[in-house]
């Protein structure tokens, strides 16, 4: 199967100002974080130096000389160039915190280290300090449409100037000027979701068996490592049952009735399946942001293709959702600033489906029509009322570009999503 080339790299692997720090990797399994590295490497002439801890002969090189990969890496020493090793699933490792502490304290004058790992990897950071400083953590999702399109990433560029030089107000005619990819490429991804593997075999049944081994093993696997869940089919009931709730304001006490446990027990399972990168939340937009932790929220799928195909507005609508989540992630991992993203709805529950806000600021409203191609007066004036704020609506149909005045917009979803990294 072909290399499609990954953005990630850009702003984190080949970004000298963040050296010596160590680059951690986090995302979903089956994104393509072991074939990322493994092609980085082959480009940097280090590709004896990847390890995947979970194999016994990495085990059992540890045990004989913990400091194993120095030979190797020192014979690759070159003038004026890093020599990269990557420790793959290393956090799987016991005390693997202390291990990497040594590592980058003894040869970050010598090497770069990039560690790669799935949830595990980013929820296990987060407990004691030995590693703090010593490095920057970066989130390697399935593919974007771009990516699937081998754009070249310097046609990418105008979120980084919009977002460093504050022009979201120039956002239409920015996109605008940018040719889109073929529909087709779009199709695709609604069809197969943004995994690599049934993305790029795009066959049905091939995808369809695909899905159910991944959420039954990936479920099974790391619910079973990282929580003390025991009810793994009530787990999955639950991803079902959200897969037919996007878009709609989830109601805990519904779900409890539903699966038949506490309030409780379906938060925790929540919070673990957004721990897994199965699904994320939206909060409702509040001027003061720890307002909106005390509301209800809404949560979509990192894989839209588990919604019925029947369900055309709620995949649509979940399929935009990751790409502005993704935005979001990626101008923060490029410290380009907090950016967030939420919904809207006022006390008489009327709706803008999407708000991209930077710290306390809103930015840029964004609605979701499959056909529509007029704006709702109460977008257009909600939009007025943030700030005088952009608006764009994202229309499921190609050829869409229209330009209803200086800061409202309809644009083809994915002419749209063409432009973001």
């Amino acid at each position: 199967m072909e290399f499609l080339e990954r953005y990630l790299p850009i702003w984190s692997l080949k970004k000298e100002v963040l050296a010596p720090k160590m680059i951690f990797i986090a995302g979903p399994r089956q994104s393509g974080k072991t074939t990322l590295l493994e092609h980085f490497l082959a480009e940097e002439g280090c590709s004896s130096l990847f390890f995947n801890w979970d194999t016994p002969k990495v085990k059992a090189l540890y045990l004989e000389d913990p400091t194993f990969f120095e030979s190797e890496a020192r014979s690759l020493k070159k003038e004026n160039r890093d020599v990269w090793v990557a420790l793959d699933e290393i956090h799987k490792r016991a005390k693997w915190k202390d291990i990497l502490k040594g590592y980058y304290d003894q040869f970050r004058e010598d090497f770069r280290f990039v560690i790669s790992g799935s949830a595990r990897l980013d929820l296990f950071r987060r407990t004691g300090d030995a590693l703090i400083g010593r490095y920057f953590l970066f989130h390697l999702y399935p593919f974007s449409l771009p990516e699937l399109g081998s754009r070249a990433f310097e046609d990418l560029t105008l979120w980084h100037d919009i977002a460093k030089h504050e022009k979201w107000s120039d956002l239409f005619d920015l996109v605008a000027d940018h040719k889109p990819l073929p529909f087709d490429l779009w199709q695709q991804m609604y069809e197969f979701g943004p995994f690599p593997e049934p993305l790029l075999k795009g066959d049905k049944a091939f995808s369809n068996l695909w899905h159910q081994d991944y959420l039954s093993l990936y479920l099974r696997e790391e619910i079973r490592d990282l929580t003390r869940i025991s009810d793994i089919d009530g787990v999955e009931t639950l991803v079902h049952l959200l897969s037919k709730r996007v878009g709609s304001i989830l109601s805990i006490n519904s779900l409890r009735e539903d699966l038949q446990v506490s309030y409780g027990t379906v938060r925790a399972w929540l919070e673990s399946l957004t721990t897994l990168y199965l699904i994320f939340a939206l909060s409702p937009w509040q001027r003061k942001i720890h307002k909106s932790i005390k509301k209800e929220k809404k949560y979509y799928l990192h894989d839209w293709s588990y919604i019925p195909e029947k369900d055309k507005g709620p995949r649509f609508e979940n399929m935009v959702a990751v790409g502005l989540n993704r935005l979001c992630n990626t101008l923060r991992e490029n410290g380009l600033g907090s950016y967030e993203l939420f919904f809207v709805r006022d006390l008489a529950k009327r709706e803008v489906d999407f708000l991209v806000a930077k710290g306390e600021d809103p930015v840029l409203l964004i609605e979701t029509k499959t056909d529509a191609l007029k704006i709702s007066g109460y977008a257009l004036n909600l939009a007025k009322k943030l700030g005088d704020i952009p608006i764009i609506q994202l229309n499921h149909r190609s050829g869409v570009l229209k330009k209803l005045s200086q800061k409202a917009s309809v644009i083809s979803a994915h002419h749209f999503f063409s432009c973001i990294p």
